[in-house]
């Protein structure tokens, strides 16, 4: 089983010993040979560290040795909130006295003095620390105007996800929702140190960047992975709006609403023209795993709030309005010929469209080629069903549904 001798089977065992540091605790020190198989001498923590059973020389397979992961590192969690800026006042008279809730995984943990008549940029530059390696899954920040005569008034909030590969993002504004629509940003400081040192962790996916394989995405996943790197500071990213937001419960829009487009039909490409708003979001996080992106990256790529789309014929090219979580991003598409194009990290694509008509609708489907990798993005129409599909040259997808609206 082992070899023609025990002399093989030392061997095959000593290189299994070396890779995990254990060979001079199971064996002696080098070049003390044993004899026979009886004359080796393996500790009780070896073996559980090897995974191995010797009971009887009833040995693994060596494939299946596995090393001892080291255990992961608990982070001290530091929170600055700063100052917020909001687009319009929710005082009926007079100036505002604003104030910032910290909630932690739902639990109020501090909260900021109102600061007395700042009206629309209040600031407070507040530090909470939590607990040694107590970090919190998310947090949410959200803003309030303080009233000594009714009721305090909601102004938004924000739910930030949270990850020990975070890193530190240093005055970062986030977007403030209330009932599905911006009202403003807060300015907000995080990071997760290593207690002994201080030190900010390397997330996974900065590490990624360094190594110079950066990939492409897709879509705006690229200036969300990159805003969430601090790399990408230009946009602003909305996130979600939390179950828990107060009035976040969303209802009928205050004041005029923005009709969208709703060309339908006509021209090319015609069943999908007009507008679409995702209802659904499905393997966005294998697809970044498999491309290498950190655990808080991924978080905030889940956590941004699902776009909408517009779609119209413009008679030499399809106008196609991305309404996403870090803006509106425009693209003019060509059917059937050549066209540039740059994703969120200014990377160089030559692209090409072809629209296939089916009898309930028909496909989309764009080919973009790179230094940085290759993809295709299919966009296939069902009645008013809209599916999306990103598929990597690695094979790896990801995709949305739409509804038409």
């Amino acid at each position: 089983r082992f070899g023609p001798s025990a002399t093989s089977f030392r061997h095959e065992l000593s290189a299994m010993f070396e890779i995990s540091g254990l060979f001079g605790t199971c064996c002696g020190e080098p070049g003390n040979v044993a004899d026979s198989p009886g004359d080796l001498q393996v500790d009780g923590s070896a073996r559980a560290r090897v995974g191995t059973n010797f009971s009887g020389l009833n040995t693994a397979d060596p494939k299946d040795v596995r090393v001892e992961e080291p255990a992961p590192v608990s982070r001290d969690f530091i929170l600055e909130v700063h100052s917020a800026t909001l687009d319009r006042s929710f005082a009926k008279v007079g100036w505002m006295d604003p104030y910032a809730i910290i909630t932690a995984d739902s639990v109020e943990v501090d909260k900021t003095k109102p600061d007395k008549s700042a009206h629309k940029k209040p600031k407070w530059d507040m530090q909470h620390a939590f607990q040694s390696g107590k970090l919190p899954k998310s947090i949410m920040i959200a803003v309030w105007d303080k009233n000594n005569f009714h009721k305090d008034v909601f102004c938004g909030a924000v739910t930030i996800p949270c990850s020990e590969d975070m890193g530190a993002l240093e005055a970062k504004d986030f977007t403030l929702t209330k009932k599905g629509k911006s009202t403003g940003t807060v300015r907000l400081t995080l990071k997760a140190l290593v207690p002994t040192t201080g030190a900010v962790p390397e997330s996974a996916t900065a590490a990624f960047r360094q190594e110079g394989r950066q990939k492409t995405l897709g879509g705006e996943i690229d200036q969300i992975i990159a805003w969430a790197e601090g790399t990408h500071n230009d946009v602003q990213v909305t996130l979600q709006e939390n179950a828990e937001h107060p009035d976040g419960t969303p209802d009928e829009e205050e004041g005029a609403v923005l009709a969208r487009m709703q060309t339908t039909g006509g021209g090319s490409a015609g069943p999908l023209m007009g507008s679409w708003k995702c209802v659904d979001t499905f393997g966005l996080e294998d697809f970044l795993k498999a491309s290498g992106v950190g655990m808080f990256q991924r978080k905030v790529a889940m956590a941004a709030r699902w776009p909408a789309w517009d779609w119209s014929n413009e008679g030499s090219h399809i106008l196609f309005i991305n309404h996403s979580a870090i803006g509106d991003l425009r693209e003019e598409i060509p059917l059937s010929k050549e066209y540039a194009f740059k994703d969120g990290h200014k990377n160089d694509f030559k692209c090409t469209a072809e629209w296939t008509k089916t009898e309930d609708g028909g496909c989309l489907k764009i080919d973009r080629k790179g230094k940085v990798g290759d993809y295709i993005e299919e966009r296939t129409v069902k009645g008013n069903k809209l599916e999306f599909v990103l598929t990597h040259s690695n094979g790896v997808k990801w995709g949305r549904t739409f509804e038409r609206e």
